[in-house]
Formats: structure tokens, sequence, C-alpha cells
């Protein structure tokens, strides 16, 4: 590993992820209250999922910690460090860094038309540093499965969304905020990040804070923590070891002060799963696919080329008109 891809152990840091204490949050020059009275103390080495119905402040929540939006009513400190307090000593203060640590990856991105033009994958990741971390570039576009010969212009939108996550996490982080952002992947590459996401975790004392509303595959191998809002209030805060999944065959979540007891679920993820492993090994690597798909091209060309008209383009045309009627004529 070189010198800039040194990352850093954070074993020794006391310190709790986020923590904060009565936050509130009202919307500028409205009377909305965003979020209410949010108090959270999450530690580092923790995989953290926040549930909500659209409206709940899931994002607002994720926009704080990641310092876009400012508060003005409670208290937020993100390492120990409150990125809101300005004091003479502010540089002084341990984890007074923590922003450049902090990274938030939202829906946005994908649609902004700067990222839709003719610019080659591998030169979009070099520029935000992608030789200085070339180890982690590479392990990135093997688990978001990116070819970096790819044409962000010429690629569908859940293509340009791993690329948005590979530039986001290139960087080695602390603090990770998920807003959505897995969306648009498939069910193969979303299973290799979220494994990816808990490994960082656990070997790095990191910490992912993770909005969304696709659960499948997130159980107690993934999530330690469950956050629940609803109308900007914490209405639960479950630690996964508090929750068992049971046979229960009239499918009722059971829940009280100390336990949650989820029905184990009729899911299709695991054949989904299966399918797209298979999809993957057949396919290959990404050069080998390359090749497969240039002889397609070729076949299909040369299938029709002496065969239909003898590629003539005027006997084409005559064919068109003899078996097509056109009006007025």
């Amino acid at each position: 590993m070189s010198k800039q891809e040194k990352i850093y152990d954070y074993s020794d840091d006391t310190s709790l992820a986020i923590e904060t204490k009565e936050l509130t949050y009202k919307f500028a020059g409205t009377s909305k209250i965003g979020l209410e009275n949010i108090s959270l103390q999450i530690p580092w080495g923790s995989t953290n999922l926040i549930i909500g119905p659209n409206g709940a402040g899931k994002s607002t929540l994720l926009r704080i910690l990641a310092g876009k939006t400012l508060i003005r009513k409670g208290k937020l400190k993100i390492g120990g460090f409150d990125p809101f307090e300005f004091s003479m000593t502010r540089n002084e203060q341990h984890n007074s860094d923590i922003n450049n640590y902090i990274t938030y990856l939202g829906t946005e991105w994908a649609a902004n038309s700067v990222v839709k033009r003719d610019i080659p994958v591998n030169l979009l990741i070099s520029s935000i540093g992608g030789e200085s971390y070339s180890e982690r570039r590479d392990l990135l576009l093997d688990i978001l499965d990116i070819d970096p010969e790819w044409s962000m212009m010429r690629i569908s939108d859940g293509e340009r969304r791993r690329v948005q996550i590979a530039m986001g996490l290139v960087k080695p982080w602390r603090l990770l905020l998920l807003d959505e952002v897995t969306i648009d992947l498939d069910v193969i590459v979303r299973s290799r990040l979220l494994n990816f996401l808990r490994k960082e975790c656990v070997e790095r004392r990191c910490c992912v804070v993770y909005a969304t509303h696709i659960f499948d595959g997130l159980g107690k191998d993934w999530c330690d923590r469950i956050i629940h809002l609803d109308a900007g209030i914490k209405v639960d805060d479950v630690d996964m070891k508090n929750v068992k999944f049971v046979n229960d065959t009239e499918g009722k979540v059971q829940v009280d002060e100390s336990s949650v007891k989820i029905p184990l679920a009729q899911s299709l993820h695991p054949l989904a799963l299966h399918w797209l492993y298979h999809d993957l090994e057949e396919r290959g690597t990404r050069a080998e696919e390359k090749i497969r798909m240039q002889k397609r091209h070729n076949d299909w060309n040369n299938s029709r080329d002496g065969k239909y008209f003898d590629a003539d383009e005027h006997k084409l045309a005559a064919y068109f008109k003899a078996t097509r009627s056109y009006e007025g004529k």
C-alpha cells in the first residue's frame, strides 16, 4: 500500500460517531417542522438503517449530519466534535477535521446534466483522486461492476449511479451517509456494495447511516440498528440484538419495549441473487464481455450481408416499395 493509500487506524477513538440531543429543524419561511427533538447516540463501527415514509425527515436528518443544513435548536456532535460551534480553540479540538471524512451520497447527482456528457469513467474517477487510492479504486470498480472505459453519456441510470458511488467511496471515509442512493442498483451490485460497507465498518471502525425503502437482504448480517422516523419524530430506535426472526404462519410483527419479533418472509431475493450471480459468472470479465459483444455484432452484420438483397440498398428500397402501400399511390 502506497503512502497516499494509507488508511488510518481509529481504534483508539472513544468518541461517538453521531450524538444529537433534542435536535430540531424547521424549514425556512414555513411553519413546517422537519425534525423535532431527535436524540441519538450512534457508535463507530456500526451500520444503521433509517426507516420512514416519504416526508418523515430521513433526508433532512442526513443533510444535517453531512453539514449541508444548519440547525438552530438542539445539539449535534460528529466524532465528539460540534461542527456548528465556532470558537478560538475550534481547530484544536478532537476530530476537528471530521468534515473531511464525511461522505454524503444522495439521488440528485445522477440527474445532473454535467455527468451525462461524453466523459470516460476512468477520467472522471481520476479527477477526484482515484490515482491516489488506486487499490480502493480497483476494488470498487470490481464490486460495482464498472467498466472504466464507459462513457457517462452512453450508460444507463443504474450504471451512472454505480459511478457516483465509486467516486464517493474511493477516498477513505469515516462517516458515510446514504440517502436512497442504491435505488437504481441491480440486486447483485447492491448486495456486494452492502457487504463491502459492512466490512469497512468492522475493519476500519467507520459508521454508515443508510436511508432506504428497499429492505431485501437487510438483516442481522448487515444492520446493527434500526431508527424509525415519522413526521420528523423518532418513533423507534431498535438494536438488532433485540430483533428475532420467527416462524409465524399468521405473519404478524410483535413489538414490545424490550424486543421485536419479525415473521420469516417469503422473499424472492435469494433466488434473484442466485440467478444474477450465475449470469455474472457466465458473462466473465468486462474485457471478455467486450470481445463477445463485438462478435455478436459482427455475426449480426454478417448474417445479413449477402443474404438479404445482397446488401444492396436499391433492392432493399424496391422491396419496401413492393410490400408497402403508400397513400396517394
